[in-house]
């Protein structure tokens, strides 16, 4: 019996970006594409990139006979710097798509693994894979699909592509190639399914060179043109209608300035002598004699064209008459941030031309007509659809069965699903692990969107913070000095002054710890506790929300020997963990120590249910979880039995009472908010 095939997906499969799929046969595994995707606005605090989970390629590295690139694009190729400081693999590309690789290895100070440049028709065997490399067209020349020959049968990968007849490198798609596997018999095709739901033939990237020549001959002033750093086609037409019109051509930017130097180098970007110039000599140029190239189309923060909207780029600013043409259209997910990106470049005086006022931007994608024609031309037996969401692979499928094929034989598979090619058929196979990683700078946060410094930050963008600082006499047990006070993204109520606010944050720290009793006044532990109490107290009276608090307690006179370090203060409500069914989720839980901290200061007694407002449940909580000190087991209650609960402090004691309907509670040490 022949060995299986397997697809095992860990990105790039009902999402658009992270793009990172693994082949198995005969016990070996080839990756096609590594990349990386942007994140959008619910984790941009806390991470600059989003990346696959490749846990399950790091724990089967052995196995691992090589990794294929299909073409340069930062979705498919981004991703390789992480990947490659874990695990070594020779690559397989086109010679741009291993130039532009090696420029980001060099960037992340990575080794260069082995690199094989592959040219289109060729084919080549890769551990037990039989791989053929045929030309598509895309909008980054060298661009690749791949046909993987296995003892059960043809498998074709299309790769990013789309059909244009006009292209500007004049490579078209090999038709005859496409024709002669389907000829030969092809059991299982993963087909590009990101324009499936639009009508006809997608534009040939020619058309976006017309569009400049208009735009350039009516601009008054300079023209800035954002775009993929990646885009070399479009990058080309820039240079080209540039030149025509007599405009110098600044390149700003380190990606951009990266890949047009290896583009230039490797013979596929040809620039013409005297069209460009450096951000230096722009001062001595006159604006309608200027062209600026910049990253930013998708309005990502660290971006050129993001910045120069904002005003902090280091080395350029938007003038009145500037033209800038976003030859891009938003990401979905994204559109917010572009139209935001939009509005400042407007504001500071530009005017704005993106798709929907010329064809500054065709898509790389395939619309539904090439779609159609790649399948009749490939005539697969089964069919997956990838580079696509849900949606866009539902109607990859509905079309694959107006075509002739069974919905049996259509797989929408998800990151993580195992799918199985063997003689008798296609099969799904018990799911691996899989999810998204976060990079933060050029560190991999394994944890993704659950690390507690990604809350946190989250945290701090939503709350402010308190900083504050006392120095404490303790031998004469007062203040030296008057206490400092500041606050960042803490906004008071409306009709209140800021400084206001901040000078009866000091009078009650002083108040408080004039209310100290003299043992108390002496230790450094109790001194803290009461400042950080009078804050919490103030702040939350004051604004209603709930910063994060980082104190400084500097002592004069104290005492040398040494206390026992108290347990640490929580920085703010929010505590560790909610725990459901065993499994850590949410931010949902808190210590009795925050939950004194947020009763109203004096009270010996409070309302549970006030506080549990504080902390509103994710939808569907059920209960609650009391853990109690001492030899006492912890309990559940439901939130009905806890509606008339209260909580008292009596002095002295370990930890407050609960009391609810008659039963008291004592010692309690911790409350979880549960679903169930």
């Amino acid at each position: 019996m022949s060995s299986p095939f397997r697809l095992i997906p860990l990105g790039g499969f009902g999402e658009i970006g992270k793009n990172m799929l693994l082949l198995e046969l005969e016990e070996q595994l080839l990756l096609v594409d590594s990349g990386i995707a942007f994140p959008d606005d619910e984790v941009s605090l806390g991470a600059d990139l989003l990346i696959p989970n490749f846990s399950y390629l790091r724990e089967n590295a052995h196995r691992l006979a090589g990794i294929v690139l299909t073409h340069g694009h930062e979705d498919h190729i981004g991703g390789l710097p992480f990947v490659l400081q874990e695990l070594q693999a020779p690559l397989y590309g086109s010679l741009l798509t291993l130039g532009l690789v090696r420029g980001k290895l060099r960037e992340h100070k990575v080794p260069e693994p082995p690199m094989t440049r592959i040219r289109r028709g060729e084919r080549i065997v890769v551990g037990p894979f039989d791989l053929e490399f045929i030309r598509v067209n895309h909008s980054i020349p060298d661009s690749l699909a791949l046909a993987i020959r296995t003892p059960v049968g043809l498998v074709v990968h299309s790769g990013d592509f789309k059909f244009d007849h006009t292209p500007i490198d004049g490579e078209v798609t090999d038709f005859a190639a496409f024709a002669r596997l389907g000829d030969e018999g092809v059991r299982l095709l993963i087909s590009d399914s990101t324009n499936i739901e639009k009508p006809g033939h997608t534009p040939s990237e020619a058309v976006v060179g017309d569009a400049f020549e208009r735009i350039f001959q009516r601009a008054p002033g300079r023209i800035l043109v954002a775009t993929f750093a990646s885009q070399i086609h479009r990058i080309q037409q820039v240079f080209d209608v540039a030149a025509m019109f007599g405009r110098k051509v600044c390149v700003a930017g380190r990606s951009m300035e990266r890949n047009v130097g290896i583009a230039s180098e490797l013979g596929y970007l040809r620039v013409p002598d005297g069209c460009r110039v450096s951000s230096k000599q722009l001062d001595d140029l006159p604006d309608q004699g200027v062209v600026v190239l910049v990253t930013g189309a998708q309005g990502e923060p660290v971006s050129g064209l993001c910045r120069l909207a904002q005003g902090t780029h280091p080395k350029l600013r938007i003038h009145p008459e500037d033209t800038v043409i976003v030859s891009a259209t938003p990401i979905p997910g994204n559109e917010a941030t572009v139209w935001k990106m939009v509005n400042d470049l407007m504001r500071g005086g530009a005017q704005v031309v993106d798709y929907r006022h010329e064809m500054v931007h065709v898509s790389g994608h395939a619309s539904r007509e090439e779609t159609k024609l790649l399948f009749n031309l490939i005539r697969p037996e089964f069919a997956v659809p990838y580079h696509g969401e849900y949606r866009q692979m539902i109607s990859y499928g509905e079309l694959a069965q107006d075509l002739g094929l069974s919905h049996m034989n259509v797989f929408l598979l998800q990151n993580g699903d195992v799918l199985r090619l063997d003689e008798n058929g296609v099969t799904l196979e018990d799911p691996i692990q899989h999810g998204t990683w976060t990079i933060d700078g050029r560190q991999v946060n394994e944890l993704g969107t659950s690390d507690a410094v990604i809350q946190d930050r989250v945290y701090l963008a939503e709350s402010g913070v308190i900083t504050g600082a006392l120095v404490w006499d303790f031998a004469a047990g007062e203040l030296a000095a008057e206490p400092a006070v500041g606050v960042r993204g803490v906004r008071v109520r409306p009709g209140g002054a800021e400084a206001e606010c901040l000078a009866g944050a000091r009078d009650r720290v002083a108040e408080r710890l004039a209310q100290l009793d003299g043992p108390a006044r002496r230790s450094r532990a109790e001194v803290e506790r009461a400042a950080k109490r009078a804050l919490r107290g103030w702040f939350e009276k004051e604004t209603g929300t709930f910063p994060v608090l980082q104190l400084l307690v500097v002592g004069v006179n104290e005492a040398p020997h040494a206390e026992p370090e108290p347990e640490p203060e929580p920085e703010h409500h929010r505590a560790n963990e909610l725990v459901v069914d065993g499994a850590v989720e949410v931010p949902m839980a808190l210590r009795w120590a925050d939950l004194v901290e947020l009763a109203a200061e004096g009270e010996s007694e409070v309302a549970l249910a006030d506080l549990l407002e504080r902390v509103q449940p994710a939808a569907g909580a059920a209960r609650v979880e009391v853990s109690l000190g001492g030899d006492q087991a912890a309990t559940g209650l439901t939130f009905a039995e806890l509606a008339g609960a209260v909580l008292r402090w009596p002095a002295g004691s370990a930890g407050p009472t609960l009391v609810s309907g008659g039963a008291e509670l004592d010692g309690v040490t911790r409350l979880t908010v549960a679903t169930g």
